[in-house]
Parts: structure tokens; sequence; C-alpha cells
């Protein structure tokens, strides 16, 4: 039976928003224990201490509360994405994927046993305080993460809508702790935003939540009406964009492709293993692409962008991405629970797997010239327990030769010393994005010729 039904990818957890490239299982969680193994002998060893626990520890615990933390440790020792969540955890990540929920609009991971921010959603309490990707939240309302669990410190972030909370935060570069107050909302993420630069058109795509595709639709059409049908080329700006729906991402790349394989997936068993190809229909009429990344974009933007690059459709500017390419299946638990378990690995055109390494830029141009205003090259890699590549490849997947306008060749690959500090607010100081505007009008002027790369799958 195929494990399909509506697959999530993401990271870690959102504060508000669960994560992992999920699958929806009909199966429920099974055991199936050798009697020949010593299965029996280490389930007696974990009963043996869970009764001295019970019968000696120095204050009195809950038997549910020494369960769950079991469970809990013995998923997340498995990988960073593998969990277990407990019913009100279950109930928050379903009505999470819709797009609204409650919190701050952070997405967050373990990492050496502090919690470390992956990205900011836009426009949410976080991106306001201008929380930045790589962050580690070092205290929560003064009490240390230091050895918290993911699902503890998730919970404490999460609160009364209306509420404050204080983040201590330690970053990069910046030998000072950073404190901020936020105000717990209700996140209604506005998943695409898009706007008429001349006759280029802009997309911004935050996340793939269930609207994804068919915002992105919306999007194209509004520019087109916008621009009297005189669209010549589109930046899709998928920049600390952490995933999402599986579905959306494949549903995302069909919109820009005609042909083509978007992505697959390998599990442990292989009757579970699927495909995704693109059908006729560029919504873009085969516009020239630009897509951004940085290291804020995961999973499903990765798949996106790396289908729409091996694809030939898109050159990519930017930053190396996260680089995750697990899928994480949710088995529902009897009293309302869910296990989420990685159970298969997603792999690109190219027959290739970009966990670890994420994809590679075209055009590589980072956010800042200043070390300390950079965002720290947080990868997959970093987190606790991550799967090393399957592919053995021992350095990131670089992208197929691609001749590029010769204007396109002279973009910086930083900003220059007297470029104006990033204003959310200014699109002209957003270097990156001035860049990709440039670049979509050099491909406008002089559209790019495919290399001599073979980027069939497994070529």
């Amino acid at each position: 039976m195929k494990l399909r039904a509506g697959l999530m990818l993401g990271t870690a957890f959102v504060i508000g928003l669960g994560a992992g490239v999920l699958m929806m299982s009909s199966r429920p969680a099974m055991s199936q224990a050798d009697p020949n193994s010593d299965v029996y002998q280490q389930l007696g060893l974990f009963s043996d201490i869970f009764g001295r626990v019970k019968a000696d520890y120095v204050v009195p615990e809950k038997s549910e509360k020494l369960v769950y933390d079991a469970i809990n440790g013995m998923l997340t020792g498995l990988d960073p994405h593998s969990g277990y969540m407990n019913k009100k955890q279950y109930a928050d990540m379903q009505v999470e994927t819709t797009g609204e929920f409650g919190g701050l609009g952070l997405e967050v991971s373990e990492f050496n046993g502090f919690i470390k921010v992956i990205t900011p959603i836009d426009d949410t309490p976080a991106a306001k305080a201008g929380i930045k990707p790589g962050d580690l939240i070092v205290d929560i309302d003064k009490k240390t993460t230091d050895g918290l669990d993911l699902n503890k410190a998730v919970d404490e972030m999460r609160g009364k809508v209306g509420s404050q909370i204080t983040l201590t935060i330690k970053r990069a570069h910046v030998d000072t702790p950073i404190t901020v107050t936020l105000t717990r909302e209700i996140i209604q993420v506005q998943a695409v935003k898009s706007k008429l630069y001349g006759d280029i058109g802009y997309i911004r795509l935050a996340s793939f939540s269930e609207q994804a595709d068919q915002d992105i639709r919306k999007a194209v059409a509004k520019l087109q009406d916008e621009a009297h049908g005189n669209i010549k080329g589109y930046v899709l700006d998928l920049r600390n964009n952490p995933g999402g729906l599986l579905d959306q991402g494949i549903a995302v790349a069909d919109d820009f492709l005609n042909s083509g394989e978007i992505v697959s997936t390998h599990g442990r068993h292989s009757q579970d293993d699927e495909v995704w190809y693109a059908h006729p229909g560029d919504i873009t009429n085969g516009a020239p692409i630009v897509v951004m990344v940085n290291a804020g974009s995961a999973s499903a933007a990765e798949i996106v962008t790396a289908a729409l690059q091996q694809n030939r459709r898109a050159v990519v500017l930017g930053t190396r991405s996260f680089g995750k390419g697990s899928v994480q299946t949710i088995f529902q638990i009897p009293g309302g629970g869910a296990m989420r378990l990685t159970t298969a690995l997603y792999y690109t055109p190219s027959g290739k797997s970009i966990q670890d390494y994420g994809v590679q830029p075209d055009v590589k141009v980072a956010e800042t010239r200043t070390p300390q205003d950079n965002f720290p090259d947080v990868h997959e890699a970093d987190l606790a327990h991550a799967f090393q590549n399957p592919s053995g490849l021992k350095a990131p997947i670089l992208p197929p030769p691609l001749t590029l306008p010769a204007a396109a060749k002279s973009i910086p690959d930083k900003p220059p010393a007297n470029w104006p500090k990033f204003d959310p607010t200014k699109p002209s100081t957003d270097f990156q994005l001035q860049q990709a505007l440039k670049l979509t009008a050099d491909l406008i002027a002089s559209p790019a010729t495919p290399g001599a790369a073979d980027t069939q799958a497994g070529k």
C-alpha cells in the first residue's frame, strides 16, 4: 500500500507549524519484534529501569510522562525530524498546515543542546523582531534552554494569543546576547506576494501551505493583468521558505514546467517508491525565471529549485540551500497522538539526493558583505543525528554547466561597501533581489543556453 496521502516537507518545528516531509499514513504503528532476537531482553531492560525510576526517583513522576519521554527520546535519537506528538501537538500540526496558526512564526530545531532558528516566517512576530536564521535561543522567559527537549521548548513558546514572551538569543559574530520580547499572534501566513518591476514579475513564496499552487497561479494572472500581458520574465523568491506540503511543491514546480521529472522518493520498501513528472502547461509561457534561495530554503523549496534548475527551466541565484532531503510519515497512535518517522529520502531529477548539501546556486550572491550581519550557514548537516548523503557525495551538488549572458557574469557575489543597510520595507536595499532583477533582465535580452551535461535521472 502506498504511503502517499498528504506529504509535507519542512525541517524541524515551526512555533505553530509542524515539519518534515510528512506523509499521513493510514497504516497504524506496529511492532514487528523477532522473538528469536534480543529485543525482548532489551524491552526487559527498559522495564527494569522504568520500575526503578518509579520506585526510587527523588520525586514521584507520572507513568505517562516517563513513557512519553522514553518514546520521544528513542525517535529524536534517530534523526532531526523523527519524533512523537501527543494529542495536542498532533492536533496543532493538523491545523497549522492550513496556513493559519497561533505562535511566533519561527521554525526551529535542536542543535548541541540548544534551540536553533532555521528561519522566521514572513510578517510574523519573529520576523518583525529581527530574529535571523542561525540564531540560538538560549533562554525562554529567563529559563535556559540548555538540554531542553525540542517538543517542550516549542510548547513553552506557544501560548495564549496576545501574551508576551521574552527570548534571549546568541547570534554568530555578536558578542553580547540579544533579548527580544514578542507578542504571540494568530499567524496567518500569506504564502504568496507579488510585485511588478517593469516587465519582470516578482513572486515571493513564503511556504508550501495548502493554497500555494493556487496562489502562485493567481499571482501570475494578477501580474499579467497589471502588465497588460507584457511580462517578459519572473523572479521566484524562495529565500527562508522552510517547506510545507509535498504535493504543493510538486504542483508549483509543475506550474513552470512542460515536461521532465520533478522529484522521486526512495525508502526502505521499494513498493513505496514514487516518482513525479511534469505535465504540459507552463503558466509563464516559457518566460525566463530566476529562483532565489539561501540557507533558509528547505525541503519543498529545494525540490522546486532543483526541478527547475536541473530541467534547465530556471537560473538559481543566492547562496546554498539548507539540504533537507528526508521524508517523514505520520503514523497515528492510539490515544490521539502520532509518530513522525523518517521513511524515505527524496531525489532530484539528477538522481542524486540533496541531503546534507542542498542546492548550489548558478550565480552566488550573498545577502550582505558585513560578517556580523551575515546569516550563518545553517544546514541540515549541522543538526544532531542528521543523515549522511546516501549518494556518497563528498561536496555540494554543483548545477550542470550553464552558459549565462556575458552581462550576468558581472554580477558581484556580495554588496559593495556603500550598499544601504537592508530594510525589508524597501526592496531597493535588498541586494540579492536587485541582482536577481538584473539577471532576469539579462536573460530576457540574451537567454541562457543549455550546457552539455546530461541531467537525466541516474546519469
